[in-house]
Parts: C-alpha cells; structure tokens; sequence
C-alpha cells in the first residue's frame, strides 16, 4: 500500500511513461510542473492552446514538449485521447465547468459512467497514511445515489494503489441521527446500502476518524476509528475548505484527481504551486 506520495513518484516511476494531454498550457507553473514531470521520464506532455503564448512560456533548452495550437483546447485535447494519442487529460488555464462540459459530452466525451467525482489526496505529517477526500469539486448535490457511486469510483482507484479494503467514513458533524442535520441521515442510508461490500461507517465525525482515542473517550465501537483511508464529505464547500486549510494552514501535501472518466483527469486550482500541480501529476499517472 502507498502512504506517501514519496512511495506514489516511486510507483510511477516503475511504470511506462504516459502521455498527458494538458488543456489550456499558457501558465508557467503549469509548464513548470509538467517540464519536471517528463524530465523525469514519468511522462510526455501534449501541449493545447495558444501556441505562441505556450511557447514563450518554456524556458529555452527545456523539455521538448509537443504543442498543438488550438481555439478550443478541451476538445482538441479530447480527440487526442480518442485518437490513441493521449492516455489522459490535465487542466490548466481554463474553468473547470467547461472542462467538465467537454468530458461529459455524450457524443464526443469521455464518458464512462453517469458520474465522475473529484479525490483529494493529503499527505499529512500527523496521520501514517494518505487520506482521501471527496467531492470537492464536481458533484454539486450529494445523495445516497451519488455516494454509491462515487465509493464505486474511489474504490476502483485505490485498487490501482494496492488498497484492496479501504475504509471509508461518511463525515458529519456527530455520530448520531438527527433529521436536524440532514447528512447524518443520508449516512446512515448509504452505510446500511453498502456495509455488505466495503468498510464504511457513519455518520462520524472528523475526530473519531483520525483518532481510535477519540472513538474510546466518546464511547464508540467503532472498528475504522484511526484507520479510515476516505473521507466522504457532507458537501462540495467542506470538503474543499477540508482541503485547503489543510494545506495552507496544516502543513500538509495535497494533489488531486478526477475519476469515473474513461480516462484519469487530473484537475488543479489555478491557485495551486507547482508542487501540488506535480503531485496531481503523480495521481494522475497511477
């Protein structure tokens, strides 16, 4: 099982190196990023967009990357992948709701399911594993459907990090059911809908799941307590605001990717470095 994104670089570093169809490229962390990454021989990047804008932005004698100037770069970059061309699909310097337009389309996307979702990864120097957050930047609406899906979507993914039995927490704000807080009900919904094939408990909250101490002071039997490898988050905004105080005020490393694609999308803030861009890289890659 990978427990950092150390033993992650060198995951992929083992593996034959993929070629990334980056979307929008006129950002210099982005090139940096991606220059880093095929340097590295992880991977060959196919550049779309302006092309003298992207051009000016690779420092001379740097990676040879291939460029494709394009006016509609989401789309281009598709056909690329269905042109056996690209094996996956990066974004840059464009919004993510026309990104996400361009892979949903039901004729010329990048369908595979009804759902995608998005997984945050955070390393954190006070937990002994990687930690999955999710959605925190597709699924608007979360319901018991979405949720079995998206745990479908994830599992799917961890498989491919060796993580045969992940345990997965529904997050909330207590442990009990209360019609007050309408995500302790769609917990247990989705807990009693799929106990039966995967490690899930909720409603819990955050302390119970980092934490087999806390589990005992409040008086819970829980069997994931510390151990849980998924963070399902009651919504888009926690599990965003999750993410990034993480990050930003936690000393934590963080990355990110789409799943349920036919093929993975790494997705980044615009505001993300180029460390957290190269790590997206890294999940992107698995």
């Amino acid at each position: 099982m990978i427990s950092s994104f150390k033993e992650l670089h060198q995951f992929v570093s083992n593996a034959k190196p993929k070629r990334v169809a980056l979307v929008a490229a006129e950002d210099p962390v982005l090139i940096n990023a991606a220059d880093r990454a095929q340097e590295e021989g992880l991977a060959h990047f196919v550049l779309f967009g302006n092309a003298g804008k992207i051009e000016s932005l690779i420092p001379s004698g740097r990676s040879n990357f291939e460029i494709v100037d394009s006016h509609n770069p989401a789309v281009d970059a598709i056909k690329h992948i269905h042109a056996d061309k690209a094996d996956l699909l990066m974004k840059g310097k464009i919004q993510t709701g026309e990104l996400l337009r361009a892979i949903l389309d039901r004729d010329t996307g990048l369908r595979q399911g009804e759902l995608l979702n998005h997984i945050a990864v955070v390393e954190s120097p006070h937990y002994h594993k990687l930690l999955f957050i999710s959605d925190g930047g597709i699924n608007l609406h979360l319901d018991e459907n979405v949720y079995q899906q998206m745990v479908v979507n994830i599992k799917q993914y961890l498989e491919l990090l060796g993580m045969e039995h992940p345990h997965f927490g529904m997050m909330t704000l207590v442990e009990t059911v209360s019609e007050k807080i309408p995500e302790t009900v769609i917990a247990q919904q989705v807990v009693e809908a799929l106990s039966k094939t995967v490690s899930i408990e909720g409603p819990i909250a955050p302390d119970v799941a980092l934490s087999k101490e806390a589990a005992i002071k409040k008086g819970l039997d829980s069997q994931i307590a510390g151990e849980v490898d998924v963070f399902l988050m009651p919504s888009t905004t926690s599990a965003n605001h999750l993410v990034k105080g993480l990050s930003a005020l936690g000393g934590c490393k963080v990355g990110g990717v789409i799943v349920g694609a036919r093929v993975p999308v790494i997705l980044l803030s615009r505001s993300d470095d180029a460390e957290t861009k190269y790590r997206s890289i890294l999940l992107g890659l698995v």
